[in-house]
């Protein structure tokens, strides 16, 4: 991997391949919550400010998401930017751990049982949320 410098600081610079599958993974995520809330690619790229084509590109990875309409995204699919990172492994963590739970998580959300807790969920209060999340990891043995 190599480096660059700038004023600031060196920081790595991932290759062309890894930033690819990050655009692409991101752009699942994307998809995924807006078929999740039922939104049409034509009603989200007018909420963020885009053209449905411009969504549909976002969604294959071909186009990048800028960090303002990630942001955008986010607000409008009721996520923390978070979300849209969720299932790329940490650099430092075991990748195949992370995407074995990853693949768990988003098979348990494919099943009607997954999609009842997901609108149960969002039905909830956002302020609430926390509080409900608490609740449920008492329920657990581990989390």
């Amino acid at each position: 991997m190599e480096q660059t410098r700038n004023s600031n600081a060196v920081r790595p610079v991932r290759s062309t391949d890894d930033q690819s599958q990050i655009d692409r993974v991101v752009g699942k995520r994307i998809k995924k919550r807006r078929q999740q809330l039922r939104i049409s690619q034509t009603a989200l790229g007018a909420s963020v400010g885009v053209s449905f084509q411009q969504i549909q590109k976002y969604e294959r990875g071909t186009n990048r998401v800028s960090s303002a309409i990630l942001y955008r995204f986010a607000g409008t699919l009721g996520v923390p930017i978070t979300y849209f990172f969720e299932t790329l492994a940490h650099p430092e963590a075991s990748s195949t751990e992370l995407d074995r739970k990853a693949a768990m998580r988003e098979d348990f959300v494919a099943t009607d049982e997954g999609q009842r807790l997901v609108d149960a969920f969002m039905a909830i209060p956002q302020k609430m949320r926390p509080k409900f999340i608490s609740l449920l990891a008492t329920f657990s043995v581990e989390l």
